[in-house]
């Protein structure tokens, strides 16, 4: 047994800030560094949770993300978390090192997992851990001088690295540099997390480009980095519908975003997820088809002078005929400075069948599917990052160094993130010699909220394995191609199935449409709204799928719903011709044209039965004037209305209204009163005649 080292022993100091002062402190006078955050901007320690786990919970990890060049010291430290209701006794605590290293990626993960029982091995330091009262944090530190005899003459190679204290133990590896060579390629994801609205409102792109922002977190995360970018176009796009009355901080990130030199691609619009779409049935990954109903009209840039100094933000090339603002086109708005980047769609958790695998590789010459892993058959080992995949090239992502890139960009204990960061040291090293030095491929999963330390140490440790360099996307692409055999996946049917209902719901909004001047008005955010109902973060657990489902459904109810016609009480007609005067409601903020159809259930009424309105008045009432004749007859007649768009496309819901007819009264009044007046005239013209008479007889008599 080799003794204590006598540089073991370093006393541990319960606050956590002391503790950190004291790592921090013995990495400067050593010489090792770890990932920070960017210069630009300081990371914010997040508070402690007050809510005990109840658990006791012990790591331990190598300083420098689990490395160890030959001739310097090994340096580890540890962290003990009482989670529990009652105080922690504290004790010593023995750092063990294995005789022997890992060799196969299976062996490592059955070490990091607790499944493989302790190797052979000998203890390298201790270190005193004082107690720790409930919810405390404390801490210690080992040391280990390369003149050492556990160290001298160490081959190379991913060596188990175990601290005991009681009855608990903590595992990680230690990495001896020196062994194999390589390339890495990272890919880091640029999303905005789940939405059910088409683009990003104002408020939420305020908030993610803030200072402390979601978005600006990944910036500060991969700007000085070789990470490879998978953008959501729908994020930038949100930015530029906004025109110059967009947030000043959104307008800065993006200008960053494009100026940055790392390669990219773009994933799918408010990154769906392809392979739903493919189960589905569709025969290609929707796209967007218009952003034009996002576009502040009022805020966009007037047509500028070329220059010689290309902008960051892409728009459509000016019509010198025309004089105002330059609405960019769709493409412009969707550029993720990329034009010439290959076609690669990354499915939500590199999950994908080879049914789609195979669809996808047919939509766009050389289009790629980014996998896991994990989707491959159980005979396949480690692979390189470029494959095909039956008739279908794959880009192949390492799911295991990317799980343990995912849980180091999660991680807010230091000590828990330097072991994730060892183990995707370890797993790096042990899969570039199993490829022959082949170009490697991982990524940092999606995840809508991390903090710039987390997402920079995990790009950095992905990059910094010595013998294993960064590459950009262009090196993968164009790396040999290893047949590979991707497994069958299990579909989700709750997820697959609402496809087809959008599609239908959309087509009804396409026929609904028909009644504007152009209806990309409405068709364009429909489309958007499903690509990011579909979007991969609605797979996390936490999110309720169902509920935005059924959100963006309801959004579409109340659109087909919004033009129609009023209902109308009972009317009464007690004329011959005359106008009635029906009211359609449009809520739209947008003109409509419709066709206006009344057609009465009785021949007493004659209707002009189609009137054509234009231009019906966004978001207001708008009068119809329907001539109207009576004929002769009295009762109840019935008018169904009914309204319809220029291509006769039903609008609304149909009404009926009853009209009381009583127009023969006029006739009849007409009547009584000529025969009245007749009867007037007559009996005048008689006693005119009878007075006449009268008059002559009694003249008569007076002359006799």
């Amino acid at each position: 047994m080799i003794p204590t080292s006598a540089h073991a022993g370093i006393t541990a100091t319960r606050p956590r800030h002391r503790l950190l002062a004291v790592l921090l402190a013995l990495l400067v006078s050593l010489g090792i560094s770890i990932p920070a955050a960017s210069p630009a901007r300081a990371e914010t320690t997040p508070t402690p949770s007050p809510t005990l786990s109840g658990e006791t919970l012990l790591s331990v990890a190598v300083l420098g993300n689990g490395l160890l060049t030959p001739g310097e010291t090994l340096t580890a430290f540890l962290s003990l978390q009482n989670g529990t209701g009652s105080r922690f006794p504290g004790g010593e605590a023995t750092l063990y090192l294995g005789d022997a290293p890992l060799t196969e990626r299976d062996g490592l993960s059955s070490w990091l997992d607790g499944s493989r029982a302790d190797p052979a091995g000998q203890p390298v330091g201790t270190a005193v851990v004082e107690a720790a009262a409930s919810g405390e944090t404390t801490g210690g530190g080992v040391q280990v001088p390369p003149t050492d005899p556990a160290l001298q003459d160490r081959a190379p190679g991913v060596y188990p690295l175990w601290l005991t204290i009681g009855e608990l133990t903590a595992r990680t590896v230690v990495t001896v540099t020196g062994s194999v060579s390589g390339s890495v390629g990272v890919v880091m994801p640029v999303t905005a997390g789940p939405l059910v609205r088409g683009l990003l409102t104002r408020e939420q792109i305020e908030t993610l480009t803030a200072e402390d922002g979601a978005l600006t977190a990944v910036l500060d995360a991969v700007e000085g980095t070789p990470a490879i970018l998978a953008v959501d176009p729908a994020v930038p796009a949100a930015i530029r519908v906004l025109g110059t009355s967009a947030p000043a901080e959104a307008l800065e990130w993006l200008s960053r975003l494009m100026a940055l030199p790392n390669s990219r691609f773009a994933l799918q619009f408010g990154d769906a997820d392809v392979a739903t779409q493919i189960d589905a049935g569709l025969p290609e990954p929707l796209q967007p088809t218009s952003l034009l109903a996002y576009v502040d009209q009022d805020a966009l840039s007037s047509p500028a002078t070329p220059t010689a100094t290309p902008s960051p933000s892409v728009t459509a090339p000016a019509d010198p005929e025309e004089d105002g603002p330059v609405v960019p086109d769709l493409t412009a708005l969707l550029d993720i400075g990329a034009p010439d980047a290959p076609v690669i769609y990354w499915p939500a958790g590199g999950v994908a069948g080879p049914q789609v695998v195979s669809t996808l590789a047919g939509t766009a010459e050389g289009a790629l599917t980014l996998l896991s892993t994990t989707t491959l058959t159980e005979e396949a080992g480690p692979v390189a990052a470029r494959g095909t995949a039956g008739d279908g090239g794959v880009l192949l992502s390492d799911a295991d160094v990317s799980a343990s890139l995912y849980a180091a960009s999660l991680d807010t204990d230091t000590a828990e993130r330097a072991a994730d960061l060892a183990a995707v040291s370890a797993g790096l090293t042990l899969a570039a010699g199993a490829t022959g030095g082949a170009p490697l491929l991982v990524t940092v999963e999606r995840e809508a909220q991390r903090t710039r330390q987390g997402l920079r140490a995990a790009i950095t440790a992905a990059t910094t394995v010595p013998g294993i360099s960064a590459v950009g996307l262009d090196a993968l692409v164009a790396a040999p191609a290893v047949e590979v055999e991707v497994a069958e996946t299990a579909t989700d049917p709750a997820r697959t199935e609402v496809v087809p209902v959008l599609g239908s719901e959309a087509d009804s909004i396409a026929r609904f449409a028909t009644i504007l001047d152009d209806p990309a008005l409405l068709t364009g955010p429909q489309r958007a709204g499903i690509l990011q109902v579909l979007g991969a973060a609605w797979l996390d657990p936490d999110a309720d799928w169902p509920d935005a489902v059924a959100r963006h459904r309801a959004a579409t109810e109340n659109t087909l719903s919004s033009v129609g016609i009023l209902p109308s009480s009972a009317l009464n007609l007690l004329t011959a011709g005359t106008n009635l005067r029906f009211w359609i409601h449009n809520e739209l903020p947008y003109p409509v044209n419709v066709v206006f159809y009344a057609v009465p259930d009785d021949l007493r009424l004659d209707i002009e039965r189609e009137t054509v309105v234009t231009a019906a008045a966004a978001s207001s009432n708008t009068p119809v004037e329907v001539p109207v004749r009576a004929r002769l007859g009295n009762g109840e007649v019935q008018i169904d209305l009914s309204l319809r768009s220029p291509t006769l496309e039903p609008i609304g819901t149909d009404q009926t209204v009853d009209v009381n007819v009583r127009a023969d009264w006029e006739g009849i009044g007409l009547i009584a009163m000529v025969v009245l007046v007749a009867g007037f005239l007559i009996i005048g013209v008689i006693r005119t005649i009878r007075r006449r008479r009268r008059r002559a007889t009694a003249a008569e008599e007076s002359h006799e």
